[in-house]
């Protein structure tokens, strides 16, 4: 991508995590975009939405995992003739699947629990039989402390709140990519695939032996996969027409390279 077309890549966290999650993607695209991370909790989506567009540039690519994948498709909702492209992992697009556990969570953290919270979540993010298990676990649980309860409750209570957006997706016309962990315990290949089948051109992507964090847990892999999604954003900029090609929908399993 020129100098002159450099765009920004805004990453949008998983729920308490911050720029450490993309670490990986942010140095190994350093030559391709800005990318800048954005820790947002505030008490709804809507709040939160309206945050990202204030501080992000007045076009630009946006990428999400989980809490902040349900951030982005709330950022395009809003305001979709500013995304460039999209990059989601592990979220879901329509209503929160247990409002009861994600409650008794809220319940626990303000009853003092946080960090036996946290380690449940730590234990359950990642695919313990992946190359980076262990590191993406304990990276997670350096973001959570830094993080704090306060910011875990408002990040749970919005995405409990949250909107359907599946009706919305129809609408998302920039090229988007889906990266799935096959294992993931959170948010089931099945939400990605739901979300593919309703943006035109979206490709979504399965990694074979990986949980909730892609961008940690496969690393290398995803720096790869998001060279490829700009290379169809530059496309697309470059024939500066909605109909610009772009690969076609579909469905790729990735394996276990180191």
């Amino acid at each position: 991508m020129s100098d002159r077309r450099r765009l920004t890549l805004v990453f949008l966290p998983a729920m308490l995590c911050n720029d450490e999650l993309y670490r990986p993607q942010i140095e190994g695209l350093r030559d391709l975009v800005e990318s800048i991370a954005l820790t947002v909790a505030e008490a709804t989506m809507a709040e939160a939405a309206a945050v990202v567009l204030r501080q992000a540039p007045p076009h630009f690519l946006l990428a999400g995992t989980s809490y902040g994948g349900s951030l982005a498709l709330e950022v395009v909702a809003r305001a979709p003739s500013r995304v460039v492209g999209l990059w989601l992992m592990g979220c879901s697009a329509g209503p929160y699947n247990d409002p009861t556990a994600a409650r008794l969570r809220n319940d626990r953290v303000q009853n003092g629990e946080f960090d036996a919270v946290v380690e449940e979540l730590a234990g359950a993010i990642t695919y313990e039989g992946g190359p980076h298990a262990v590191r993406a676990a304990n990276s997670f649980r350096r973001m959570a402390k830094l993080a704090g309860p306060g910011v875990f409750l408002r990040q749970n209570t919005a995405l409990l709140a949250r909107r359907d957006r599946r009706a919305d997706l129809v609408r998302i016309a920039c090229p988007t990519l889906l990266v799935w962990g096959r294992e993931d315990r959170f948010a089931a290949v099945q939400h990605g695939a739901e979300i593919g089948a309703l943006i035109s051109g979206a490709r979504l992507v399965v990694l074979d032996g990986c949980g909730h964090l892609p961008t940690l847990e496969r690393p290398d892999t995803t720096v790869a996969l998001a060279r490829e999604w700009l290379r169809r954003v530059e496309m697309k900029a470059r024939a500066g027409r909605d109909d610009a090609p772009v690969y076609g929908r579909g469905e790729t399993h990735a394996g276990n390279p180191p």
